[in-house]
């Protein structure tokens, strides 16, 4: 991986740097050519003016010497003429082609410049003949840059390839270990070790710390999703296995003849029975809740209506257990939209957690609070671990293996946020609510239209 890492940075950095260096090249040599040209414009320029003040045309070439010393110039200058209709007379100055030199502009009193073969040239006219021809004095100097520069171009694109070559090895070896740390990890973890972690270091690129850390958070998903998974699976165990041992002790009894209370040994076996068929009940809803096949009927439904049926439904398992249960409900209806037999379970299934933690009492109260019917039920119980509180309505959790009584399955508060949030809904817990313990469990569900423009 860090080879092949390294070759592909590398070939996109030798393609840069040749390429940056061949633009250099011409670039810089163009800005040469342009240099020279404009100082041998502007040094012509001046000589143009000294020797039109000093000689005329037949002196010219005598006094030549002296206007350049005059004009502070030190190279050698050259005489041509062109005809009135630009065409060059003569010879041409040495290395520059005659083609290269515009005589038209010569003969029209402007001042020329150009580049050829390496070689800086201009003119300016200074004698005009009425009607015949024009001459012009002329300077030459060599552009300094040479083509021979591309050889100093490439290796400094050499020096830089090497250096460029020794850091992409550090980075790509930044990069690879921490790729391959999670690469390996992620197969650990594939193959079944949710313990594999990735190791952080505060030294790795930010993209590469959020990928371990998300590998990380991953492994530790599934491993606590297992973790509950195998409790969630102990405890419908021991739910299972409770039952069916109190049904086979007393079945046994009977089919063997041995006296008995049979009423009681009936009672005693529709009881089981239907605390199987309650804990069967709800793995189906949770396992229709998964697949997204479980429905609602909602119409407009008395939320206050619905939790007195719930409560006096279970008030008799309250009496068994000796734990007084308290109702206050509103005088007027607070309808929302739901379903009157799921929300009916959401208010069993919390009646059910608090009986099954509840020391003395519990309490149950609907109140309409900002646009809302809210369903609360409390109980005097030991409370929920501060480290437990934001798992309390999630599916396969259980907040203490031991419960202080036997009631319901386990599996209601996982039902009732589902069916909560199904109706538009939310769920909230508080615990502790004194010093001793305690636990208060809501569930809000929006009003209808109709009922919410009642006022309290």
């Amino acid at each position: 991986m860090r080879l092949r890492i390294t070759i592909a940075f590398v070939a996109v950095l030798a393609v840069a740097l040749a390429l940056a260096g061949t633009v250099g090249f011409f670039l810089v040599r163009h800005a040469s050519a342009e240099s020279a040209r404009a100082t041998v414009l502007r040094q012509t320029r001046v000589l143009a003016d000294e020797a039109k003040q000093a000689a005329s045309e037949s002196q010219l070439p005598k006094e030549l010497p002296l206007i350049l010393r005059i004009a502070g110039i030190n190279q050698p200058a050259v005489i041509i003429s062109v005809t009135a209709n630009g065409k060059l007379l003569g010879s041409p100055p040495p290395g520059i082609a005659a083609s290269a030199i515009n005589g038209k502009a010569l003969a029209s009193g402007k001042a020329i410049s150009l580049v050829d073969n390496r070689i800086a040239f201009a003119a300016a006219p200074i004698v005009y003949t009425a009607g015949l021809s024009v001459t012009a004095i002329g300077l030459e100097a060599p552009v300094s840059f040479s083509d021979d520069s591309i050889w100093y171009f490439l290796l400094a694109g050499g020096i830089s390839l090497l250096m460029c070559v020794v850091l992409t090895g550090i980075i790509t070896r930044r990069i690879s270990q921490h790729v391959v740390a999670a690469s390996k990890a992620a197969g650990l973890i594939a193959s079944g070790d949710l313990s594999a972690r990735v190791a952080i270091s505060g030294l790795a690129y930010p993209e590469l710390v959020q990928l371990g850390s998300s590998l990380n958070e991953m492994a530790e998903s599934l491993e606590r999703s297992q973790r509950l998974e195998r409790q969630f699976l102990l405890s419908v165990s021991h739910d299972l296995r409770t039952p069916l041992t109190s049904i086979r002790g007393y079945a046994e009894a009977i089919s063997e003849g041995i006296p008995t209370d049979l009423p009681h040994a009936a009672s005693v076996l529709v009881s089981e029975s239907h605390r199987l068929e309650r804990l069967i009940a709800d793995l189906l809803d949770l396992a229709r809740i998964d697949a997204h096949r479980f429905s609602l009927e909602l119409s407009e439904i008395d939320a206050a209506a619905t939790t007195r049926r719930a409560t006096d439904a279970l008030r008799y398992a309250f009496v068994d257990a000796a734990i007084s249960l308290e109702v206050e409900l509103p005088d007027a209806p607070l309808i929302v939209v739901g379903d009157a037999d799921r929300l009916s379970q959401v208010v069993a299934n919390l009646l059910e957690n608090a009986l099954k933690f509840a020391t003395s009492a519990v309490s149950v109260k609907v109140i309409r609070e900002e646009g809302m019917a809210v369903i609360s039920v409390s109980d005097d119980g030991p409370g929920i671990a501060p480290s437990d509180m934001p798992h309390v309505f999630e599916r396969l959790f259980s907040t203490r293996p031991e419960t202080a009584r036997a009631a319901g399955t386990g599996l209601g508060l996982a039902i009732v946020a589902e069916l909560i949030g199904a109706m538009s809904g939310s769920v909230d817990v508080k615990s502790p609510l004194t010093q001793t313990g305690g636990t208060l469990m809501s569930v809000r569900v929006p009003l209808s239209h109709s009922s919410d423009s009642e006022g309290p």
